[in-house]
């Protein structure tokens, strides 16, 4: 598993950068796309006290030392690709050991949500008026039974607007 977040730009434009360059992460890496995900945080960058968001970006890369090799090509590619997206890029890396990760999978489901996978919203009917949608103003509670308690505390809906 390769982990690459963005820290100091937009979570929205870490997704528009990830879409653009996955596939070729994981071709510099040799790996399959599916052991690289890319995580963004609402994260902001510092620099004596004056917000430096979009304008450094710190890029993390966490991933096996096995691919260690590839640290040279993948830095210079990922510092390329963050030029539309940021003025200053850094990139560093934090190793692991294969043997020191765990990975569950539930095959029930697809390991990762696509285009071709995702559930998409039924799409807005223009046709239809939705201000003209009836409101119910009714007690939602009538039908529960409540009642009162002995010591007169409220116990329904209608109860607590009466005092």
């Amino acid at each position: 598993m390769v982990i690459i977040s963005y820290i100091g730009l937009d979570l929205y434009l870490v997704g528009e950068l990830n879409a653009k360059i996955h596939s070729q992460v994981s071709k510099i890496l040799n790996i399959d796309e599916e052991e690289v995900v890319f995580t963004s945080y609402d994260s902001f960058v510092f620099y004596k006290g004056h917000e430096q968001t979009s304008i450094n970006l710190l890029i993390k890369v966490e991933m096996d030392e096995k691919l260690k090799v590839h640290q040279k090509e993948l830095a210079d590619y990922l510092l390329k690709t963050s030029k539309d997206y940021s003025l200053h890029a850094f990139v560093y890396f934090n190793y692991f050991k294969d043997e020191n990760s765990y990975l569950s999978v539930n095959e029930d489901y697809p390991r990762y949500l696509t285009a071709q996978n995702e559930k998409q919203e039924e799409d807005y009917d223009e046709n239809i008026s939705y201000s003209e949608e009836e409101i119910y103003t009714g007690n939602i509670f009538k039908d529960f039974g409540f009642k009162d308690d002995e010591d007169d505390e409220p116990n329904s809906f209608d109860d607590l607007t009466k005092k």
